[in-house]
């Protein structure tokens, strides 16, 4: 669950998120001190931000995980391979739907009856 995580980027990201916090509770309190007051108390701004960096840095380090895994996806599908997700490389069988993979692309489905496809052709 926690491998492959970038951490260094998701640190940085995360801090860049808490500076940009600090940065608009101070630009809101030099522009308007009367209504939202928090000049004279710098310390909870700041408490604030700190957890603002350690809830953002696993969300962070999670979504750009994904993001990687989504571009390896696509690339992957651009080049005609199959994904990773959907066949695994040893047992040839799809992980989604658990049915056997073969080479039965765009030919008849052997597992379907074809009687019951006539019938039902026959009642539209």
């Amino acid at each position: 669950m926690f491998e492959n995580l970038n951490w260094k980027g998701a640190f940085r990201r995360a801090a860049f998120a808490a500076a940009l916090y600090l940065l608009f509770v101070y630009l809101m309190s030099t522009a308007f001190p009367d209504s939202f007051g928090a000049g004279t108390n710098l310390t909870s701004a700041l408490v604030v931000a700190v957890l603002f960096f350690f809830l953002y840095a696993p969300v962070f380090a999670f979504a750009d995980r994904r993001k990687r895994r989504r571009l390896a996806e696509m690339r992957a599908q651009k080049k005609g391979k199959p994904s990773a997700r959907t066949v695994t490389a040893t047992d040839g069988y799809d992980a989604e739907d658990g049915e056997e993979r073969g080479d039965l692309k765009g030919r008849h489905n052997p597992n379907t009856s074809r009687k019951k496809a006539a019938r039902r052709q026959r009642r539209r």
